[in-house]
């Protein structure tokens, strides 16, 4: 297997598959060895995802990569089955002869992977290296590019493999400048007291005011905190806390979407459906039929 030395202006990225990949209850895939580099994002579930010798237990923000020819398994949670955000890319184009669209960018039988398929790995001259794992604690800015590239795969307008690959570099650039930074350790027990209520709470919406005075601080400085801790704000916190529950009358009740979406505060069946299609990348009857193993 080749590696070479390049910088990270001299990547070239070329996408070769870009998916949402909604995984079955207790669905195993792999193991498997693939021959161009990938970028996997769990956007919502669980599971257990190992790579090489290492194993992680999966949950919605985690960043995966793998490089080629790396031996790798995903396992789905029965309960809350994974879904992932795939980008299958190679980085210094053309070390593959594999073309966009190949439906075999990974081989499940070792002794059949062929080594002249495979795209160059790569080690950055600057001295970093791509994290197998990442954890995010909410999905920020720059990830958004990344999910640029999954939506906008198919499009088949003039000029769609270079937007592509503007998309990824971008995503592939802002992913490095984070992992080298130091990761963030605050924490303040007030922000985890409100985090405790958020998910506990059927409120419709999180009274951000009201918990600052019990508090004894402003809601300036509360709203400061609770992004400093989370990444994210109390609303959008609540909204994902109320998503989640949603999942879970969808798995475990019979319930109708329609009451769901009221017993939750949702404003309206349409916004919610928006809401849970946008978290989960598939509708709420998509959801409760992966579940249930209907097709």
């Amino acid at each position: 297997m080749k590696t070479s030395t390049a910088a990270l202006t001299e990547i070239r990225s070329r996408i070769l598959s870009a998916n949402f990949f909604p995984f079955k209850p207790g669905q195993i895939v792999g193991p498997r060895l693939p021959y161009v580099h990938i970028f996997i994002c769990i956007t919502a579930g669980r599971g257990s995802v190992r790579i090489g010798d290492r194993t992680w237990q999966a949950e919605p923000g985690d960043l995966y990569y793998v490089a080629p020819g790396e031996a790798h398994l995903f396992i789905a949670e029965q309960d809350d089955p994974m879904v992932h955000a795939s980008v299958y890319v190679d980085l210094l184009s053309p070390s593959t002869p594999k073309q966009k669209g190949d439906k075999k960018l990974n081989e499940h039988n070792a002794s059949l992977y062929d080594l002249s398929l495979c795209a160059d790995r790569v080690e950055f001259s600057e001295g970093f290296t791509l994290p197998v794992h990442t954890r995010l604690s909410n999905r920020p800015a720059w990830m958004e590019p990344f999910f640029t590239v999954i939506e906008s795969y198919f499009d088949a307008a003039v000029g769609s493999d270079l937007l592509l690959r503007s998309c990824f570099e971008s995503f592939l650039v802002r992913y490095i400048q984070h992992t080298l930074k130091p990761h963030n350790t605050f924490y303040d027990p007030r922000v985890a007291r409100m985090i405790e209520w958020l998910g506990e709470t059927d409120a419709t919406s999180a009274n951000v005011g009201e918990w600052a005075r019990r508090l004894g601080i402003s809601t300036a400085y509360l709203y400061e905190l609770f992004h400093k801790q989370t990444g994210t704000s109390p609303q959008s916190y609540l909204l994902q806390c109320k998503l989640d529950k949603a999942k879970a009358y969808l798995r475990e009740t019979n319930m109708p979407v329609t009451e769901i979406a009221s017993l939750l505060g949702f404003s309206s069946i349409h916004y919610f459906a928006r809401q849970f299609s946008k978290y989960a990348q598939e509708s709420a009857t998509q959801y409760r039929q992966r579940f249930r193993g209907f097709e």
